[in-house]
């Protein structure tokens, strides 16, 4: 399968799927006041967008005891032809912080799933919340024949 990276193309050997991550952070300190990583990740065979975010839900309260959902909504992006995604707010704790996360999930063909998370070491202000809102709105997909199918 050739797979077309930021800075180049690579070919795949058969049978790989794409499960990359994508991760940005704002300013240089560690850990990051903020990020927002794209996951892409495969919905089992007959899932729909529900069941994989309510699968996803149960793994994530597994692993962290503290992970508290806050509000679950539908979402949309600016690309019409995109079914609706379904947003997640919640908080853990990490150690001693409190950390807030938003994630929105979408199908987007091919078994595939795109994931934004937007990851926070403190409450989402209100320019924040826009800069989230910006950020999904924004989100144009590549044409059904360009994306990358886990079906090779």
């Amino acid at each position: 399968m050739d797979y077309q990276l930021q800075e180049e193309c690579i070919t795949l050997p058969k049978g790989f799927s794409d499960r990359t991550v994508n991760m940005f952070v704002l300013g240089q300190d560690i850990p990051a006041p903020l990020s927002i990583t794209l996951s892409r990740d495969i919905h089992l065979q007959g899932e729909d967008l529900n069941t994989y975010v309510q699968r996803q839900l149960k793994l994530l309260t597994s692993r962290l005891r503290s992970y508290t959902v806050l509000a679950r909504k539908a979402i949309s992006t600016s690309n019409a032809s995109l079914e609706p995604g379904i947003e997640i707010e919640a908080y853990y704790l990490n150690e001693t912080h409190t950390i807030h996360q938003r994630q929105a999930a979408f199908m987007i063909g091919g078994g595939q799933v795109l994931v934004f998370s937007y990851t926070s070491q403190a409450d989402f202000t209100d320019q924040r919340n826009r800069d989230w809102t910006d950020l999904i709105a924004s989100f144009t997909s590549k044409s059904e024949t360009t994306l990358n199918s886990v079906k090779e």
